[in-house]
């Protein structure tokens, strides 16, 4: 009989499992995630993993840092009002990719990679001459919009599994004396004149009247 010969050992290295949890974590949501589920899906032993990373805590850490990466820095190349649109936008996209990342950003103590895009993004908001406390309290509002608006998208996109127009049609139907402004609202989510870049409108909002509040013009 013939001896069967062992597999391979497989060489890991810490990008490629968190660029497999990140994989899983797409399909299957931040939750379900386990070191076990990570191991089989990269076709190693468990124990394997321990060698890069100490648990799944210290998986997501890396698995946040390695999303932000995908996102775009900003660099003042652009008058700094297109530069942060550039970069919220980058970075809408992809939590928008990646769904559960939005919900642990919120969750951990920024990593380097996303330190590094706070830090840019004081930079922009401090070479446009702003005052300290606009660019205290814009940094915030900036990521707050990126990161609440990102998060209510996702909601939404979970929740409405249901064909919307259904959903409003039952809605106006039975409360339209109750809530007649909220019913209008839910009108005007039907009406394709209002389907537009929600995202970029209130961004431009906050960027304009950050500007206002004493930036340089563009």
């Amino acid at each position: 009989m013939t001896k069967k010969k062992p597999s391979p050992v497989r060489h890991l290295n810490k990008a490629q499992i968190l660029e497999a949890a990140i994989s899983y974590a797409d399909r299957h949501g931040a939750d379900a995630l386990s070191m076990r589920k990570v191991a089989d899906q990269l076709g190693c032993g468990v124990m394997s993993l321990y060698n890069h990373v100490a648990n799944k805590d210290e998986m997501l850490d890396g698995m946040v840092d390695s999303v932000v990466a995908k996102i775009e820095l900003p660099a003042l190349e652009h008058n700094w009002k297109e530069t942060m649109r550039r970069t919220a936008e980058s970075a809408h996209t992809v939590l928008l990719i990646h769904p559960w990342a939005v919900t642990e950003w919120s969750m951990r103590v920024p990593g380097p990679v996303r330190t590094r895009y706070m830090d840019a993004i004081l930079k922009v908001l401090t070479e446009a001459k702003l005052p300290p406390r606009t660019v205290y309290s814009g940094y915030h509002a900036i990521t707050m919009h990126i990161v609440g608006f990102s998060l209510q998208e996702i909601a939404y996109t979970k929740i409405l599994k249901t064909d919307l127009a259904e959903l409003a049609s039952d809605f106006i139907e039975t409360m339209s004396d109750a809530y007649p402004y909220m019913v209008d609202h839910v009108r005007a989510h039907l009406d394709d004149e209002c389907d537009g870049d929600e995202f970029g409108f209130i961004l431009d909002l906050i960027l304009d009247g950050l500007e206002r509040s004493g930036g340089q013009p563009t």
